[in-house]
């Protein structure tokens, strides 16, 4: 199980990551016509993406190396 949200966690991260202006879109920019997201609105996104990167690696690990989390 840890393997699987490591993973789901590491793919959602790298897309905050790589694409934050379409994660903005996906969560709250398709309610509005016309809009861009802000500069603080992506750097956000990344921060999110560095943390979500961060524990699914993390759970990774933690699924390879069960004596460190023990």
């Amino acid at each position: 199980m840890p393997l699987f949200v490591g993973s789901i966690l590491v793919l959602f991260g790298l897309l905050n990551i790589l694409l934050p202006g379409l994660v903005w879109f996906f969560s709250i920019g398709w309610q509005f016509r016309d809009a861009e997201p802000s500069d603080t609105a992506l750097k956000v996104n990344r921060i999110i993406g560095y943390f979500l990167l961060i524990v699914g690696v993390c759970y990774i690990l933690s699924f390879f190396f069960p004596s460190i989390t023990a």
